[in-house]
């Protein structure tokens, strides 16, 4: 069957509290470090869903980090040896929380890519605004006024819970108007973290001229390594009213995430869409939230999701084609210089 709306949260998770009464009253020495490792490794064991896609051997990751546990560890100690062990995932939407500290899985390896919003706004625009709460940036280029701009920040303003409205989304409609005389727009989502579901299907069907599906998920739904649910399918749809459907050139780099990561998958599937930049990061699974019972907080990623035609993304992210892949350098946008914004211009 079709979703349009993935159910929850992409880049901000779903809470999940799997919490009990000595939770609520408990302190952190109430629990033994062993009890607590153990507690987070099986938990991962039976609801992780990335293990086979990842091929990572969650045996051999407990093996590898048990013998540094013991009852007398102070809490930091625990808390680092069990933000090791989530390391090994390299996920970026696995976390643990201690009131003390935080680690993400994915962060420690993750690397910033160039980019300033500034640059490109000082350096190539012309009658540039900001509209959406400040979440759309827009405007002309410099050089060729037939070309629009439109960046968008995230998929998600200001806290993100089920019953926030997200009302800043349908600004896109004002900005759309505005450069509804361009000929191609450059739709820039470098930097784009993700957001609400609700969000990236709708943004999306303003830039969709066919209905098509675009991302296939599958959902964690037993202790067994391939318990999972049936698969859901996820579609892109033509938006009623205001639409743009001439040239869109879409930019990524390795700092376009989750949601973001959806809304370039929905966008692929339209033939006036070009992809161009760099890779992005390569996390898509809806993640759950658990509470050891000594509070810490950390999150478990429980879905594989693929393309239409079932290719997975995860850690290795949607790369534009060959052709089209270019990155930034630090020299350059220090100078002034946005190389992917200069190619994108190139291909309208």
């Amino acid at each position: 069957m079709k979703r349009t709306i993935l159910y929850g949260l992409l880049s901000c998770m779903l809470i999940f509290f799997v919490s009990s009464c000595s939770f609520i009253g408990g302190q952190e020495d109430d629990y033994t470090p062993t009890m607590l490792f153990n507690s987070m490794w099986e938990n991962y064991d039976k609801t992780y869903a990335l293990f086979d896609i990842k091929n990572i051997d969650w045996n051999s990751v407990k093996t590898k980090y048990a013998p540094e546990i013991s009852d007398g560890m102070s809490s930091a100690e625990l808390f680092d040896v069990c933000a090791d062990m989530i390391c090994e995932l390299n996920d970026r939407h696995v976390y643990l929380e201690a009131p003390f500290d935080y680690c993400n899985s994915g962060g420690r390896f993750e690397t910033v890519e160039p980019f300033s919003l500034q640059t490109v706004i000082s350096n190539y625009l012309t009658d540039s605004g900001t509209a959406g709460r400040g979440m759309f940036t827009y405007g002309r280029l410099k050089s060729d006024t037939s070309t629009g701009y439109i960046y968008i920040a995230g998929f998600s303003y200001g806290k993100t819970t089920l019953e926030q409205t997200q009302d800043w989304t349908s600004d896109i409609n004002s900005v759309l108007e505005k450069l509804s005389d361009t000929d191609a727009i450059i739709l820039d989502i470098r930097g784009n973290r993700g957001g609400l579901a609700g969000n990236v299907s709708y943004l999306a069907s303003k830039f969709a001229s066919e209905e098509k599906v675009y991302a296939v998920t599958r959902t964690k739904n037993g202790s067994g390594s391939s318990d999972f649910s049936d698969p859901v399918e996820l579609s892109v749809e033509p938006a009623d009213g205001t639409r743009y459907t001439k040239k869109v050139i879409l930019v990524t780099n390795g700092q376009t995430i989750s949601g973001g990561e959806y809304f370039v998958l929905a966008l692929r599937t339209q033939s006036h869409v070009i992809q161009t930049g760099s890779t992005t990061a390569g996390a898509f699974s809806l993640s759950l939230e658990r509470v050891l019972p000594n509070g810490w907080r950390y999150s478990v990623s429980v879905q594989q999701v693929t393309d239409a035609a079932g290719v997975c993304y995860e850690n290795a992210g949607i790369r534009p084609d060959d052709a089209d892949f270019v990155e930034n350098t630090a020299a350059g946008v220090a100078s002034g210089t946005d190389t992917q914004f200069e190619y994108a211009l190139s291909l309208k």
